[in-house]
């Protein structure tokens, strides 16, 4: 058969004669849910695990004071995903961090409204099993990491950083209060899609890096948590060097 199929293509490919699609017609069908019947049987099988999920979802681990939108070059809701994540990455390492990044694509909810905030709402805010990383870094690489933030107008990243964008570059950037220096090594905190070269930051392959371990979701969750039991609510932050 497989000799078959040469000669025929051959055949086939070896005619003139050329085919042209005359018309294509498409159709929408609509499915409602009343439309089914429901399946006791395999609700009854599901239910005790709705429950349980809801359960934890529905947990309530904060109270936010202010709406956080998500917007560039920085704002109130990125400032604080950003601080979160330094804050708790330094909790998971010795060398002291220099400061923490988010690629902006990874935080999927436009805001967080003003009043509880579940466990759900921050599976919905960051619904990806990113693992934290510590990669450390020359200033030259540091460097080339905030331009290309610059090109798309600006990424999250946590306090002590300052930098200005002008013309789709980075410019004038401080780290703690420092001017860059392209030949000091940073220790950065990011997510592992990162690390790994995504986003197109394939730069950042090959560099030194530690595996945390930890969930970016689980560490947010587990902040709040804590925060919770100190009566530490979720506040403002539109102050960012950036």
């Amino acid at each position: 058969m497989r000799y078959v199929f040469i000669l025929l293509s051959i055949f086939l490919t070896s005619c003139g004669k050329q085919w042209h699609l005359a018309d294509t017609k498409a159709r929408t069908y609509r499915i409602e849910k009343a439309s089914f019947p429901v399946d006791v049987k395999a609700a009854g099988i599901i239910e005790p695990y709705k429950l349980q999920l809801d359960k934890t979802m529905n947990e309530v681990i904060s109270y936010c004071e202010q709406e956080l939108t998500k917007g560039k070059p920085s704002s109130n809701l990125t400032n604080w995903f950003t601080d979160v994540l330094l804050e708790e990455s330094q909790k998971l390492v010795t060398d002291s961090l220099d400061f923490a990044i988010q690629n902006y694509g990874g935080i999927r909810l436009p805001a967080i409204p003003k009043g509880d905030v579940t466990v759900g709402k921050i599976y919905e805010l960051m619904p990806f099993d990113n693992i934290m990383f510590i990669v450390e870094m020359k200033g030259s690489h540091v460097q080339e990491l905030f331009d290309k933030m610059a090109e798309s107008g600006g990424w999250p990243v946590s306090r002590n950083v300052y930098f200005e964008i002008a013309y789709g570059k980075a410019k004038n950037i401080k780290i703690k209060n420092l001017a860059l220096d392209n030949e000091k090594m940073y220790n950065v905190a990011l997510p592992d899609y990162l690390a790994n070269g995504g986003d197109n930051r394939i730069f950042l392959k090959g560099l030194k890096t530690h595996n945390t371990g930890a969930l970016i979701r689980d560490m947010v969750i587990n902040h709040l948590r804590e925060n919770k039991l100190k009566n530490i609510n979720i506040k403002s932050n539109t102050e960012k060097e950036s």
